[in-house]
């Protein structure tokens, strides 16, 4: 399958790796599973790694990525998402995601390489923490 995730416990992050060309089948079966992982945790940070995902030319299938993700935001009720990526063109599909996904998902940044993503899903962790 060309979408798995895992939870880092020592950093406290959900890492979704995506790869290759990714159709609705896959993405209801990645947020499926998701949704029933006990280490998935409401408000865990998200780093969604796209880098090597063949980006899709098609703008009904950023969307139907984006009511999967909105669908699944409230039950998941997960933190910040920072999402990878390596090519304008998925940087472009990434900001139409986060459009898309605004209100089920406000607190979403798209980077270039994962230390820059990391380094800003920590500081939003902290900022939540000391807004608690």
């Amino acid at each position: 399958m060309p979408v798995q995730h895992k939870v880092d416990l020592e950093i406290g992050i959900l890492h979704v790796e995506r790869w290759g060309h990714i159709n609705t089948h896959d993405e209801e079966r990645a947020c499926r599973e998701r949704s029933i992982d006990p280490l998935v945790t409401p408000g865990i940070p998200v780093l969604v790694d796209c880098t090597k995902v063949e980006p899709t030319d098609s703008v009904e299938t950023v969307r139907y990525i984006a009511d999967c993700v909105t669908k699944n935001a409230s039950t998941l009720k997960c933190g910040p998402v920072a999402i990878i990526v390596s090519s304008d063109v998925e940087y472009g599909m990434a900001r139409m995601y986060m459009a898309y996904t605004e209100l089920a998902q406000p607190i979403t940044e798209v980077f270039r390489d994962q230390e820059s993503a990391l380094a800003w899903l920590i500081e939003e962790r902290r900022k939540t923490i000391s807004a608690s």
